[in-house]
């Protein structure tokens, strides 16, 4: 991403002051993997924006001009826990930091000057606490090679909220605008659909923020409309993924008892942002994300806070509180040894999956949890054959999976017969689905009529 950002020199955007509703920090939808239940992710999320404004404000002692900088540091801590293949349970927990400086000019001369007294409006000052957290419903499916996910749930009120600062402001009294709250159930839906593309995946995603009714102090959140793509690929790294991606983001106006004060705060706005992101998976279950995103359009009311860019870093950890299943007592053999090129030779009278993986491939890793259910379930009627890959130098990728392009997580599928039916590389869920299914034709075919 750092590249995209390079390459496009963008003008910097704008952003609303820094309120709960609009951070500035647009939330996207992270690539979903499968559902296995009993499996617990553990992610922690930094964001970093950076802002900027100018405008002239009255203050008791006159009108000054405030040149503020802000720097919006939020980290979150997600969690995620599997029920069922279908079903999981998310929740987020954001903790804010946001530093304030400002630096003070004569509107009418430009130079720098001290304030006689106290200011009521924006100061040098560092802001700390909780924001919303949300709690979230994560369904899951597969139709026709398509993985669909769909996430609905509710922002929590436990963040710290302010009253009027416009009022509070009116009769020259200090205020604040960067609430880390909204004091009420903020409702959002997001959907999400991913199909692999050959070596790559495509993600399209949309999701929505529904500000219902107001706070306490009057106080109603502008409404947010997401919608992004994705596109994901290792590109033959063994460890490595890199995606692209382009955003656009919707935000209707803050309301203060109604009114829409379009000479400061968060007046309504569209962005439009592209960048991309790198993750590195040094274990199966470990891997660390950064990525960084940068604003090409941006239409909004009123004068708002500008923004450059926007970074990210994280975390992500996974952790089976299951015992994962064993293949004792079932049709199951390792071919050759690691790295080598064995021959293929189908099991007689069964279906032979010959599963292609590697130590490092976290996909391998939920794709075998899946064919040990299958081979479970179909017994008598399904082998497999395992072979570990090492990396794109061996001797096994070089001849099995380099002349079709293919990558990890793959499979070979033979029939009772000894014919290759399929060879893909795919999601775990989409080659258990398209195994399960040629069990399911085969068994069809036997029965006598």
């Amino acid at each position: 991403m750092v590249a995209v950002a390079t390459l496009l020199q963008p003008a910097a955007a704008s952003a609303g002051r820094a309120t709960c509703s609009n951070p500035g920090l647009p939330v996207g939808a992270a690539a979903s993997g499968d559902l296995l239940p009993g499996r617990l992710t553990l992610g922690l999320t930094s964001g970093l924006l950076p802002l900027s404004s100018s405008e002239v404000l009255d203050e008791p002692q006159g009108a000054l001009r405030y040149e503020s900088r802000f720097v919006l540091v939020e980290t979150r801590l997600n969690v995620g826990l599997a029920l069922r293949p279908w079903l999981a349970i998310d929740a987020s927990l954001p903790y804010r930091v946001v530093d304030v400086g400002v630096t003070y000019r004569d509107p009418a001369t430009g130079e720098v000057v001290t304030p006689a007294g106290a200011t009521i409006h924006a100061r040098d000052e560092t802001l700390r606490g909780p924001g919303d957290p949300s709690l979230t419903l994560h369904l899951a499916d597969e139709r026709r090679g398509y993985r669909l996910h769909a996430r609905f749930g509710t922002s929590l009120p436990l963040g710290r909220t302010e009253a009027n600062p416009f009022l509070l402001g009116m009769i020259g009294q200090e205020h604040q605008h960067i609430q880390f709250g909204s004091g009420t159930f903020i409702p959002n839906l997001a959907v999400e659909a991913q199909r692999a593309v050959g070596s790559l995946t495509v993600t399209g995603w949309a999701s929505t923020h529904l500000s219902i009714y107001e706070n306490g102090d009057d106080y109603l959140a502008g409404d947010r409309y997401s919608g992004g793509a994705t596109v994901s690929s290792a590109f033959g790294q063994r460890d490595l993924t890199f995606s692209f991606a382009a955003e656009v983001h919707h935000e209707t106006a803050e309301e203060w008892a109604g009114i829409v004060y379009e000479d400061e705060g968060n007046a309504g706005r569209t962005d439009v942002l592209v960048g991309g992101a790198l993750a590195w998976r040094p274990l199966p279950s470990l891997a660390l994300v950064a990525d960084v995103k940068v604003p090409v359009y941006s239409r909004v009311v009123g004068p708002q806070l500008d923004y450059p860019v926007v970074l990210g870093v994280g975390v992500v950890g996974t952790y089976d509180l299951r015992r994962r299943p064993s293949w004792r007592g079932l049709d199951h053999a390792v071919l050759g040894a690691p790295g080598t090129a064995p021959p293929l030779t189908p099991v007689a009278g069964r279906l032979t999956v010959v599963d292609l993986w590697a130590a490092w491939c976290a996909p391998c890793r939920e794709l075998d949890d899946r064919l040990v259910a299958l081979a479970r379930r179909y017994p008598d009627r399904l082998a497999v054959r395992k072979l570990d890959v090492v990396d794109a130098d061996s001797e096994a990728w070089l001849r099995f999976l380099a002349p079709g392009g293919f990558s990890l997580p793959h499979v070979k599928l033979y029939g009772a017969d000894g014919a290759l039916l399929f060879e893909r590389t795919a999601p775990p869920s989409e080659l258990a689905r398209a195994v399960e299914d040629a069990l399911q034709a085969q068994g069809t075919a036997q029965v006598p009529r």
